[in-house]
């Protein structure tokens, strides 16, 4: 194939972002001659741009008015593109689509809010398909005539330096374990990442507890030695190199368990009311990617002890 130009819509939220990273970094790999072109929220720019598969990003400000969006049409519309893919499929996106300039507009049977009706061809088995999402994302291969072969670990684009503090605990030759206890739904955050961190410390001499995030969240005591509270210090490209390096993540929020299961990194998600068949981490088998279902979605049942022996059995990988 000669060398295209092709447009990912694909804006939010993280765990969507992360899945269609996957497969561009995939069909990239397969195809090395197209060139990618990424709409995307500002919040989560830094994000995709620390992946040099991604060509360049334009950014999509979802909380200013019509006339930032109309500006963004403008962008888009300063490039031919041979393909625009809507990985996201809502109307949003679908407007991005319908206004693009694009030889071949392509998304989702299951797209959503009317935007099927901007594209002219669409992926995916049927528009209730059950399957998980990252296997129907990975449909989009067929556009470029094969089914994207997944890696194990996202190549970032040229790692971002660990931060000092970060090297330091590694030379001390312990294992690293990120908890991230925010997320944007607060009132579905797990309240019990502190004790966790703080039995961690107890019963094991060898790791070190990193407390990250760039959704705050307020922590209620001192940290025992050996876990430190360094949510909001770093960047996304950063925070990738640190969740690279660790041995576990821990996450309230799906996204950033994909983030960890896509750098590499064994990962426990709780989840509440979202199931982890259809939007757990990728394969929702491997035994390094683990969850645990909240009870009845009231985060306040799930014991420590049930999250710690989970935490337990996958540093034991």
């Amino acid at each position: 194939m000669s060398s295209a130009k092709v447009l990912i819509l694909m804006t939010s939220p993280l765990d969507k972002i992360v899945h269609a990273l996957r497969v561009v970094e995939s069909i990239k790999r397969q195809q090395p001659e197209l060139e990618f072109t990424w709409v995307v929220r500002r919040f989560y720019e830094p994000l995709v741009a620390s992946f040099g598969f991604v060509d360049r990003t334009i950014v999509f400000r979802r909380s200013e008015a019509l006339t930032s969006f109309a500006g963004l049409l403008r962008e888009i519309r300063r490039e031919r593109y041979d393909y625009v893919l809507d990985f996201e499929g809502y109307a949003r996106t679908g407007a991005m689509c319908f206004f693009a300039r694009g030889g071949r507009k392509i998304g989702l049977r299951s797209a959503r809010e009317g935007a099927s009706i901007c594209y002219g061809e669409v992926v995916s088995k049927s528009a209730d398909d059950k399957r998980h999402l990252l296997e129907r994302f990975l449909d989009f291969g067929s556009i470029f005539g094969f089914r994207p072969e997944l890696r194990e670990r996202l190549p970032l684009v040229s790692p971002a330096s660990l931060p000092a503090c970060v090297e330091e605990l590694l030379a001390g030759g312990r294992k690293l374990v990120c908890l991230f206890p925010g997320r944007f739904k607060a009132e579905r955050s797990w309240r019990g990442m502190e004790e966790l961190a703080s039995r961690l410390v107890e019963l094991r001499s060898d790791v070190e507890v990193i407390f990250l995030g760039m959704v705050p969240f307020v922590l209620e005591g001192p940290l025992p030695e050996r876990a430190h509270d360094w949510q909001g210090k770093f960047t996304w490209g950063e925070l990738c190199s640190i969740v690279a390096e660790a041995e576990l993540v821990v996450s309230n929020d799906n996204g950033l368990g994909h983030l960890g299961g896509a750098l590499g990194t064994a990962n426990l998600t709780l989840y509440t009311f979202v199931s982890p068949e259809v939007r757990g981490v990728f394969p929702v088998d491997a035994e390094s990617n683990a969850a645990l279902r909240v009870p009845r979605g009231q985060v306040s049942l799930l014991a420590v002890d049930q999250v710690l022996e989970a935490s337990e059995k996958l540093l034991a990988l």
